[in-house]
């Protein structure tokens, strides 16, 4: 299939750029950018995230992009995560002090973890056919990968960091994620959030707000709206078509659907009450709803077919699937959506009520 483009005017070739993806929504984000671009650009996707395997199929058959590669070696478990799931350490009970020995020894392990991916990656193998001199630029994910630290070592001056989600890069992080900026003063480790120093510049959607790691380095805003305002009317079909075979996904176009996302588990209260609100969700949003669809959060990995028998009327989709897809189907309709704290509710402009309950909703129910 040949990528579709808005201009089918034949413009000369400018650069030649690589595209590592290893999330879902860095990997919508490139496709946005890349279809209507007439430059040389080839991708490859990771075993970083679940779904990519799925994906890389219908990639390479589009047409979107010049060569695909899949990665599917050693990975890396992200440490930056294991510090923000991990809480504050506040200690108010006696009970939080083994929670709290429990958490650090999380840490500990994790940042172990992480100092041990920074010397296996010098094994790492890329795919076949790859040869990084033939690049202008390489994009990469805004995360911890055994790739990212791949291409450190190699000391590439021509890496473009862009954010894993929608201003990831902008706001507040855990104040114990900054101690690792004294590590990457000293060299220990490559960086978070931007700062690693072999990084030429920062692809973000927003510059408002972003982080400290990010200062002093080139910074090039690319709204994501802006990029689906772009799209014509056959581009948006050939998205959601890659998406909806790479998982098997299918919707009736005589069903009203109302949807709920779920948000990312932070700090140590278990899944079984994150579970529970998604329940207590449907009871006081959508008990009404004809037909529902839950779209868990990335990093929310709680096993929600168990609704599947108290509810006769939801469908489930993966958590990977980047949600925002779904508006590129003109057919399929939603009538509301709820979210707790997801930046996709933006993107969902024709429902008829987009409600995002906020974190007020969830400490009423104790969680």
């Amino acid at each position: 299939m040949a990528a579709l483009k808005a201009d089918n005017k034949k413009q000369e070739i400018n650069m030649r750029y690589l595209h590592i993806c290893e999330k879902p929504y860095n990997l919508y984000r490139t496709i946005l950018k890349v279809i209507n671009s007439n430059d040389e650009n080839d991708i490859l996707l990771t075993n970083n995230s679940e779904g990519m395997k799925e994906m890389f199929e219908e990639i390479s058959k589009s047409g979107i992009f010049r060569n695909s590669y899949y990665y599917d070696e050693q990975k890396h478990d992200t440490f930056t995560h294991v510090l923000k799931t991990q809480g504050t350490f506040s200690i108010k009970k006696v009970s939080d002090i083994g929670l709290t020995i429990v958490s650090i020894y999380k840490m500990v392990k994790g940042f172990i973890t992480y100092i041990k991916s920074q010397y296996r990656a010098k094994y790492v193998k890329l795919p076949k056919g790859i040869n990084l001199c033939d690049y202008d630029e390489i994009y990469i994910t805004d995360c911890t990968s055994i790739v990212n630290f791949y291409l450190y070592r190699k000391k590439l001056n021509n890496l473009v960091y862009v954010e894993h989600a929608k201003n990831a890069l902008s706001g507040k992080y855990p104040k114990i994620t900054n101690l690792l900026n004294v590590l990457v003063k000293m060299r220990i480790i490559y960086g978070i959030r931007g700062s690693c120093r072999y990084i030429r510049a920062i692809e973000v959607s927003s510059d408002k707000d972003l982080v400290v790691e990010t200062k002093g380095k080139e910074i090039r805003v690319i709204p994501v709206d802006n990029l689906v305002n772009n799209l014509s009317h056959e581009q948006r079909e050939q998205i959601f078509s890659i998406y909806a075979t790479a998982y098997n996904l299918k919707f009736y176009d005589d069903v009203v659907f109302d949807m709920f996302l779920t948000t990312t588990i932070h700090g140590r209260n278990n899944e079984y009450s994150y579970f529970q609100l998604s329940k207590q969700i449907i009871k006081d949003y959508l008990y009404d709803a004809e037909m529902i669809i839950l779209k868990p959060h990335p990093l929310d990995k709680i096993d929600y077919s168990i609704l599947l028998s108290e509810y006769s009327n939801i469908v489930i989709l993966p958590s990977y699937f980047s949600v925002e897809i779904l508006t590129f189907n003109p057919k399929l309709k939603i009538r509301k959506l709820v979210s707790i704290d997801s930046t996709a509710n933006n993107s969902f402009s024709d429902v008829k009520e987009n409600i995002m309950v906020g974190y007020e909703y969830i400490n009423k129910y104790g969680i």
